[in-house]
Formats: structure tokens, C-alpha cells, sequence
């Protein structure tokens, strides 16, 4: 199944927020968040959690990297509930430290306000950025005891950003994968989202299906149950290697030009979406990095 509205999914779970740039909520005996979304949407999440929790507070957050649009509410989280311990890999600890990847995810955040008052979303936090420490750090494998027999594994997943840390529940059969495993069209064709790492994001996917999931959270947009679960991540590897192909094709169409190459997938692959979609200065700047790591690749041949 395709999930494409907020609310329970399943049992004690929930998507909070618009399901574009949702936050994941496990209601257990110590109630996990997963990501925290944009800052145009932090009252919509807070008001989604209280609601969820019904007055009960988040214990951890979860975060899987430190990419604008899955920090951008975590300081608004910790002010909320100041004993919320924030969970994030040793390296988007790091960053989340820097000046400088502060002003870029500030930045970011303000484009995505912008465009969330342009659809009239409501209701709208109109602050900006808010930065944030993580608390404590994954290890590779590490296990987190959220009470009553749940538990999270954090799952080092480099490949779409260095400090990525995807996290499976067990008990539940729930991965939240994030961009791990790729993004998802909404009508099952899977978007890839390596951006440091090819082989270790193929590694990835391979390592995910071996699991036994049930509930698939890919990070924007929708979240896959049962056999749509499982045909994403059988169809991701495929859709990487075509993304790959197509990326080498214009590249040497345009002779090595990378922003030439981005431009042209931009028009194959991001202007045909429907909205809600990535901000195009976000696309872009991923986009590029995709098609640096394929020119890379094509240059160690």
C-alpha cells in the first residue's frame, strides 16, 4: 500500500505534519520521533505530536542527517520539550556544529517558508532556523530501548550523505530509511538520492532488503507497506543504475559540463513532478553532487 496522508499508519505510529516533509512518531513507553521536517512546519508537527501523544512528551528524536529539510524543526522540538534527548550520527554532529552548514540549512529553511505560505499551508511557524545540539551520538548497529519490547537499531547508511543513519524497529518491522533507499515518485517509480557514495548506497538497498519489512518510510512524500515496500527497495537498484546511464549520457553530451548535465536532468526529472516537490535550489544542489559522483565515476573508468 501507498500511504499518502498524515495521521496513524499503524499501530503507535503515526506520519505528523504534511506528508511532503513529515516527521515519524512511535507512541511506545518512550515515544520516538524520527527526522524533524522543516521549520515552516513546526507547529503542525508540535500540535500533530501533542495530539498523538495526548499530552505525553517525546523522549528521543531521531535524526538521519543533517539536510535542511530533516533538521528543521528539531530546535523548535527541544524547546518544546526540553528533555527531548536528540540522537544523530557522530558526523551530523559535527555539522550541525558548523557556522556554515548553520547559514545553508537557515537559508534553505526560509525558501521552504516561502513556498509553504505561497500554497497557503497552515499553520505556519514564520521563524526562522532555530540551531540545535545533538545529545547523543549512534554507533554503528547501536540499540536504543524505547520500552515494552521496542527497541531502534540505528543503521549507519553512508551514501546519500556521509552522516547518514537510517533506524529499524524490529517489533514493528519498520525501517526509516529516509533517502537511503531512494525517494519515491508517489506512483512507484523510485527517485535516487546518492550523493557522496554510489557503491555504498547500492550496499544499502541490498542490506535493507534483507530485512524483514513491513513499513517503509523512504522520508517525503509517502510511506510503503507490504509489497510496496519490498517492490521499492527491489526496484531502487535498477533505478539507480538507469539514473547513472542517463546522467553519463549527458554528460557526454555536454562534454563534461557538470551544471549542463543538471540542468538537462532537472527538466527529465524534477519539472514533471507535481507539487509538493524538493525547492528547486535544494534539487539543484543535490543534483549537482549526483552528477559530480557520476562524472567521477565515468573519469576512474
Amino acid at each position: 500500500m501507498r500511504i499518502f496522508d498524515s495521521g496513524k499508519i499503524a499501530p503507535d505510529f503515526y506520519v505528523t505534519g504534511p506528508p511532503g516533509g513529515p516527521v515519524y512518531l512511535l507512541n511506545a513507553d518512550r515515544p520516538a520521533l524520527f527526522d524533524a521536517g522543516v521549520s515552516a512546519f513546526a507547529q503542525a508537527y508540535v500540535n500533530d505530536i501533542r495530539a498523538a501523544l495526548d499530552g505525553r512528551a517525546p523522549a528521543y528524536l531521531f535524526l538521519t542527517h543533517a539536510h535542511f529539510d530533516h533538521v528543521g524543526s528539531a530546535g523548535v522540538f527541544k524547546r518544546v520539550w526540553p528533555d527531548l534527548a536528540i540522537v544523530a550520527s557522530p558526523t551530523s554532529a559535527d555539522i550541525l556544529r558548523r557556522p556554515g552548514a548553520i547559514e545553508l540549512i537557515t537559508l534553505l529553511n526560509a525558501g521552504s517558508l516561502s513556498l509553504a505560505r505561497e500554497q497557503g499551508f497552515e499553520p505556519l511557524n514564520e521563524a526562522p532556523f532555530e540551531p540545535v545540539t545533538v545529545d547523543l551520538t549512534a554507533a554503528p548497529d547501536q540499540i536504543f530501548d524505547l520500552g515494552g519490547g521496542l527497541t531502534v537499531q540505528a543503521m549507519a547508511a553512508p551514501g546519500h550523505t556521509r552522516d547518514f543513519t537510517s533506524y529499524w524497529i524490529p517489533a514493528r518491522k519498520i525501517l526509516i530509511s529516509s533517502e537511503a533507499a531512494g525517494n519515491n515518485d508517489g506512483a512507484g517509480a523510485v527517485l535516487p538520492e546518492f550523493l557522496v557514495d554510489i557503491d555504498g548506497y547500492l550496499a544499502n538497498i541490498t542490506r535493507f532488503a534483507q530485512l524483514d519489512i513491513e513499513i517503509l518510510c523512504p522520508g517525503h512524500k509517502l510511506v510503503l507497506t507490504g509489497e510496496d515496500a519490498r517492490e521499492h527497495l527491489r526496484r531502487s537498484p535498477a533505478a539507480t543504475r538507469q539514473y547513472i546511464a542517463m546522467a553519463e549520457d549527458f554528460l557526454r553530451d555536454t562534454k563534461g559540463d557538470l551544471d549542463a548535465a543538471a540542468e538537462m536532468i532537472k527538466e527529465a526529472e524534477w519539472e514533471p513532478l507535481p507539487w509538493p516537490k524538493q525547492p528547486e535550489q535544494a534539487y539543484m544542489l543535490n543534483t549537482r553532487q549526483r552528477v559530480l559522483k557520476v562524472w567521477e565515476r565515468m573519469q576512474a573508468k
